[in-house]
């Protein structure tokens, strides 16, 4: 009994911070001539933060895993905002070699990228290795974006001012860095801590590494968000009606992201975590600029990046 009336209370406190914390990108920029990439937009934030891009008239590219879902969410956004210029691409972000065809195949079509959202992430994914020798979470979550970003610098920074938005969690102020290639080393929930820690720690260095260019990049916590309502099994729909309750929508979790993407008042801003459309505060941890460099070290030769890739 007991148990039932503090998780109903955590519930409940978990509610009423939402909604005091909800915070809204007011901002009413036009976007129409540019180019944004959405990682993840099928579904959830990404889906919710391509379609109110697609709204301001942007010409956004999906980059999803799933090609049915993928395709089916440019069909929706485009039937939900009259903006034909809304395609897909594939990109799985657990295989490496579909990030750099991902790649070419964008920079084929595509002369600039003014805005760049790491938004797709996953947990639970299993904790054995990719083809690509890396822990799948790790890999979704981390280190594909880290290769996928760092591929798209070159035309980022011949677009610029243009912006990267890298989506991680609150959860980053549990993470390390300690091991986090090893399998079985961490838990689900810990291993997804560290992926969240990897986002910031790469955002802040990545900022350090483009300071001067016309990059900005920036990362956010976008609150606690239900980004399950359609499951199958009665208790994932029973899941999801707690969610649905106590949680954010994914509208109102994608606000900080479009914030990040949009407003003006981000022109200059690098290097920062922000949280319900204000800056926020991160973890020690994650202001680290040692800690950091070695993420990014590990990350380079993880990734196998190429010399000339290097930045």
């Amino acid at each position: 009994m007991w148990l039932l009336l503090w998780v109903a209370a955590t519930l409940i406190l978990i509610r009423m911070l939402n909604k005091l914390s909800n915070g809204r990108c007011y901002a009413d920029t036009v976007m129409s001539g540019k180019v944004v990439i959405v990682t993840g937009a099928n579904s959830g934030i990404g889906y919710a933060t391509a379609l109110e891009l697609a709204r301001r008239g942007a010409k956004v590219i999906a980059a999803c895993r799933d090609d049915e879902r993928g395709k089916a969410a440019v069909s929706s956004i485009i039937k939900r905002t009259g903006n034909q210029s809304v395609k897909y691409i594939h990109l799985d972000l657990s295989s490496f070699d579909s990030i750099r065809k991902f790649v070419k195949e964008f920079k084929s079509s595509e002369a600039k990228l003014d805005v760049l959202i790491n938004n797709a992430g996953a947990g639970g994914l299993g904790r054995k290795k990719t083809a690509d020798g890396i822990v799948r979470d790790m890999q979704v979550n981390h280190f594909g974006p880290f290769l996928l970003t760092l591929l798209l610098v070159p035309i980022l920074r011949k677009s610029a001012p243009s912006r990267v938005v890298i989506v991680s969690s609150i959860l980053h102020k549990f993470g390390t860095i300690a091991r986090i290639n090893e399998e079985n080393a961490y838990g689900y929930f810990q291993t997804y801590c560290n992926s969240k820690l990897c986002n910031v720690l790469f955002s802040n260095e990545l900022a350090r590494r483009l300071e001067g260019t016309g990059v900005v990049v920036n990362s956010l916590h976008p609150g606690q968000v239900n980004t399950s309502l359609y499951k199958a099994t009665a208790l994932e729909k029973l899941r999801s009606l707690v969610l649905y309750t106590f949680f954010k929508s994914p509208e109102e979790g994608a606000q900080t992201s479009i914030y990040l993407a949009v407003s003006d008042e981000c022109d200059l801003v690098s290097g920062r975590y922000f949280a319900d459309c204000e800056e926020g505060n991160m973890s020690a941890k994650a202001r680290d600029e040692g800690l950091a460099k070695r993420l990014w070290s590990m990350s380079e030769q993880l990734v196998k990046l190429r010399p000339e890739e290097a930045i």
